[in-house]
Parts: C-alpha cells; structure tokens; sequence
C-alpha cells in the first residue's frame, strides 16, 4: 500500500494543503477556471516523467518521501494529521478530506483509488487511467458515510526522539506509537489498566517514576537488540556492558542541622561506622542494602505528606549494616498500627518485607554466575550483555521498581556511548522491538513516520542516516511492505533523495505555509553539495555562516563604508584576517586596502624610517666607543 496524495482542509496548522507524497504521480488539486464544463475543483493526476521504479532497489520498499522545511512550516503536522486519521480505529476523525492511494491484496492487481467527501466533491482527471474515485462510505462493504477505504489497513509506526508537548498518546489497534513521549506514558498507563485495586492502584501511581520506569524499558530493549544479529546495523562498536552505580546521594537530606530526622542522621552515622568488609563482594552487598535503606527512609519522611506510621527498629551492639537493615525490613511483615482505635496494615511494607531479601539473594547469584560484575569501586557493578542477559534484566526490573520509592538508588548508563550514539541504539531497539517482541502480529502494510530521527547527531551520522536507515528497517521488517516518510530540518536527506522524493515546504507570512508541488523550480537533489543545499532558502536563506559572525561581519562592511571613519580599527583588521571563507576575507581585505591602505602604507614607511634612524645611531655610538 502507498499513499500518494492528501487534501487536509483544516488540521493543526493544515489549512486547504495538497500534499503530494508520491514519487510516481504528480497530482494537484486546483480551483476551477470560468471555462470548465464542470464547476468543481480539479483533481488532475498524471505520471511524474522523472519517477525511477525501484530506484531504492529494496522490494519491500513501496516508496521514500522526505518533508523539507524551516520549523514551523507543518512537517510534524503532517506526520501528526497521518497518524491521528488514518489507522484502524480512527477514521472517525475525518471530515472532508481526500485521500488518493494505492494498494494490492495477495496475487491481486493494484488498485489505485481517490476517495472524497460528499460534501467536498472534485472533478477528477486521471491522465494515467489508473484511479477510480469513490465517495466516503461508497467502496463495496461500506455501510455508513463516514471515511473508509484500505488505509485503516495498513500499520501505522510513529517515531520522535524529542519530547512533544500536547501530543495524542492514545493507542490505537493500528497505530504504534514509539517516541520517547508516548513512552514515558506508557508504564503509567500499564499501572492504571492491570492494577485492579484501587489502593494498589493509587500507590504505585504515587510512588512510580515516569522516567525511571522509562530507562529501565530503554535498558531493556536496547539488551534485547544487542544480542540479536541485527545490531550489527549499527554504526559505531556494540557496548558489551551495561554500567550500574550505586547511588547513595539521597542521605545528604538527612543531616544534622534537621532536628525533626536527627534520628535517621544518627543511625547512618553509626551504620558507617561498621561499613568495613573484607571483601568487594560484601562491600557490593552493604551499598545496596544502605541505598535501598537510605531510599526507603527518604520516601517515608520526604515524600510521604501527614505519614501517621514510621517504621523503627533499635540497632543492637552486635549487628553489622547488612545484619541491621535486612532485620529492619523483615520487621515490616505483618506489620499494623492504630488509627482511630482501628488496626491498619500496610500492605507496601509487607511486599518489602520478603522482595527486598529476594532482590539481594537475585543480585548474589547474578555475581556469582560472573554476569553482573562489581568494580574497582564498590559502588558500581557491570552487567555483561549476552544472550542470558534479557531475562535476568526483566527479573531485575520487577524487583527494583517494586522496591524503590519516588527516588532511585541506581543510576544505568553505557558508559563508552556518546548522546548521539544512544540516540541511535534508542532508535534501532525501538523499531527492533516492534518486530519481535510487542503482542500481535503486525499488519502486511506498513507506513513508518519518522520525525527528525538524525536530529542530534554529528554531521558524518547524519550524511549516512538515510542509508543506514533504510538497510535496517528494510531488512528488519522483510516480510511487510513499508512506505517511508521522514520529516527533516537538514540537507543531507535531500541529498539522497530525487526531488520527486521530497516535499518542499514554504513557510510565508501570518504563519501561511505553502505546500510545493513536484513541478517545481528547484534544483536536482540526488547527490547535490550539501553545501549548495545548504543555500537554498528551504533550510539557510542563502546564509551559510552563523548570525553571530554575520552581524559582526555587518558591522564591519558598514565601518568600513562610513565615510566619516577615517582611523583603522585594529579590532576589526584582526577580525578580517581570521574569516575562514576565502572569498568573503580577500573582499573584505580589498575594500579595507582601499579605504586605509594609502595611510597605512605611509604609517608603515614612516615606521621603517624609524627602525633605520635607530640603526645609524646605534652603529655611530660603536664607532665612537672604539
């Protein structure tokens, strides 16, 4: 199935725009003349002569659209109108628009049809003889008036790094919604929808951490695309482990200038004070103990508004810090307290009471069996990625959220990664995971929506994202036929992609974005300079230097045109010496030589006249002292 063609009349910025994702049809939409027969707006499709068929040369790969333009200019909105009005479930939200697309069915021929609305009717001339048009509600299994046709059936899957403010995160039977927003929603929402108490319900919400519960789902899925043969689609080394920090910042909220916790400030003092062990592994085991501990007590007298319960327990002379906390939670089974003359237990302390001592004996054999590996310091442990790695990380992920409260007390990174480099494992693992481990078999069609995915990464990632991109998800997902359509600030998408491949966008006064066609009056893309790309207004308006360095530079073209300035700044002449564009300093240096070169010229000889003068004097006091 592919997508050529969408007529949105109102949607977000959307505003009466065509916007034509074909590469194989141009297709516009336009207001009738005074002498057509018919008196509706035309619809005229005809086949692009620049189309090269199977240009990607992947058979699954049903065509590559690229939205260009400034931010502003609608490219996310486009991305948002598709997946908020074409998967299963949401054709409801149409009203009035029109759809032109393609589709085949097993061994059937592909259809090609237009779809519009009653109320919004076109003339349509089709100068391919491919397309037959269709009322809303009209395909054959239609029953109501509504918008149907075959793109509900496709897969929808929907990718953003970045954190997106007012976005749609419900989830739909065709819509698979994988930026970093919707998934930070998603532990939440898994609360709500599987706790069916209401108690239970209601403390885990108070207590979960979004983005804890994000991390750790990150951690998890980038460990199961490690392992797997795809990882090698990555470009840069696999990490090989996992680091894990014990974090024990939480006690600096008890001290001793807080006389209402002097207590809790005491015991920690004391509890330091027996620390010593005689090996790393014991060391390992007391840091955990005191950071379970030390966050436990933090959720209990910070976090935890008008508590009627603290939870004590005396420490004896004999015991050492693992001796003393394991018995202070243990204590908690069973445990109740009055309220108004009534016995309350506490259900969250009495789960404590038998994970935490589970969590412990969990986290010894994983030392034991060599995957997870204390460090130097023994506040950081290492987890070997290998293909018994992804079980154990879900055990540690039940047993570390049920545990810990608002707060943490590990902290996970990869430590060899760049920002850019996660950013990609966060990518790839996102899609891999769609694949092979979300329920449910995903549709024969799919479109990906890419937002921006090579945002954030240096220049040389981002010249080859296109292609590694499109080697891993053609590969990943060989059994579907995928359309791809990404949204992008920078020019080195469009440098892999024809112009029939690339929407152009305009963005124009009173936030009026203009939607270009692909008869359009822009050069050639594929293997364009970037540089020249770099030119064209869609991205610089022709300004290929940073504003910074443009205004000094403006500043010094005008000094320099000033008539009335007749004595060189040095400043400035420094400044024109250290442009790294040739063209631009060498006219600068002439118009600076024409204004002062004359004066200093002479400023130069007078200088030298000087430097002689000085010689001869110095050459006569010798002769006289001889």
């Amino acid at each position: 199935m592919q997508i050529h063609y969408l007529w949105v009349n109102h949607f977000g910025y959307l505003k009466k725009a065509g916007i034509n994702l074909s590469s194989q049809f141009i297709i516009e939409r336009r207001d009738f003349k005074e002498d057509d027969e018919i008196k509706l707006p035309v619809l005229e499709i005809s086949h692009n002569p620049e189309f090269i068929p199977d240009f990607f040369e992947k058979g699954n790969v049903t065509n590559v659209t690229a939205i260009i333009g400034k931010n502003g200019a609608g490219k996310s909105s486009i991305l948002n109108y598709i997946k908020s009005n074409l998967p299963e479930g949401l054709e409801a939200n149409v009203l009035n628009d029109l759809f032109v697309y393609s589709a085949k069915r097993n061994n059937e021929p592909e259809i090609f049809h237009v779809i519009e609305s009653a109320n919004d009717p076109v003339n349509l001339i089709d100068n391919t003889g491919l397309f037959t048009k269709f009322t809303y509600g009209e395909l054959p299994g239609s029953e109501t008036l509504r918008f149907t046709g075959h793109l509900g059936e496709a897969e929808y899957i929907y990718y953003s790094y970045f954190l997106e403010y007012n976005a749609d995160l419900t989830n739909w039977s065709g819509l698979k919604n994988i930026s970093t927003t919707a998934l930070l929603a998603d532990e939440r929402r898994r609360i709500v929808e599987e706790s069916r108490d209401e108690k239970v319900r209601s403390q885990l919400l108070a207590e979960s951490s979004d983005l804890d519960n994000f991390i750790l789902t990150e951690v998890a899925k980038a460990i199961q695309f490690l392992i797997a043969p795809e990882a090698k689609e990555l470009p840069f080394d696999k990490p090989e482990e996992l680091f894990i920090n014990i974090n024990l910042n939480d006690r600096l909220f008890f001290n001793d200038r807080n006389s209402s916790d002097s207590d809790v400030f005491s015991l920690l003092k004391e509890l330091d004070k027996r620390s010593a062990t005689s090996t790393v592994k014991e060391a390992v085991r007391n840091n955990i103990l005191m950071g379970i501990f030390i966050n436990f007590l933090v959720n209990e007298r910070k976090y935890s508004m008008n508590n009627p319960y603290l939870h004590k327990v005396d420490l004896k002379n004999e015991d050492t810090v693992s001796d003393y906390i394991l018995r202070f939670f243990s204590s908690m089974e069973n445990v109740t307290f009055l309220i108004d003359d009534k016995e309350v237990s506490i259900q969250k302390y009495d789960e404590l009471s038998k994970l935490i001592p589970e969590f412990l004996r969990f986290i010894e054999d994983l030392i034991d069996r060599s995957l997870l590996i204390p460090g130097h310091d023994p506040l950081s442990l290492r987890l070997k990625i290998n293909d018994q790695t992804e079980a154990e990380l879900i055990k540690f992920r039940f047993y570390y959220l049920r545990i810990k409260g608002i707060s943490s007390f590990f902290d996970f990174r990869w430590r060899s990664l760049s920002n850019g480099e996660q950013s990609y494992l966060s990518f790839m693992s996102r899609f891999y995971h769609v694949k092979n481990h979300e329920h449910g078999d995903l549709k024969k069609n799919i479109v990906i929506l890419i937002d921006e995915g090579d945002a954030g990464y240096h220049p040389e990632w981002q010249r080859k994202f296109f292609n590694t991109t499109l080697n891993f998800l053609s590969n990943l997902f060989s059994e579907q036929s995928i359309q791809l359509i990404f949204a992008a600030n920078t020019p080195f998408l469009s440098s892999d992609l024809p112009k029939s491949n690339v929407l152009f966008i305009d963005k124009v006064e009173r936030k009026i974005s203009i939607f270009h066609g692909k008869e359009n009056n822009r050069e050639d893309t594929f293997g364009a300079n970037i540089h020249t790309l770099f030119s064209n207004s869609f991205y610089m308006n022709g300004i290929l230097i940073g504003d910074f360095a443009k205004k000094r530079l403006d500043e010094i073209v005008k000094y320099l045109n000033d008539k009335t300035k007749v004595v060189p700044n040095e400043k400035y002449k420094k400044i024109i010496d250290i442009i790294g564009e040739p063209i631009l300093k060498n006219k600068l240096q002439d118009m600076w030589m024409e204004k002062f070169g004359l004066d200093e010229e002479l400023l130069r000889l007078q200088q030298r006249i000087a430097e002689i003068n000085q010689i001869k004097m110095d050459q006569k006091q010798k002769r006289k002292k001889k």
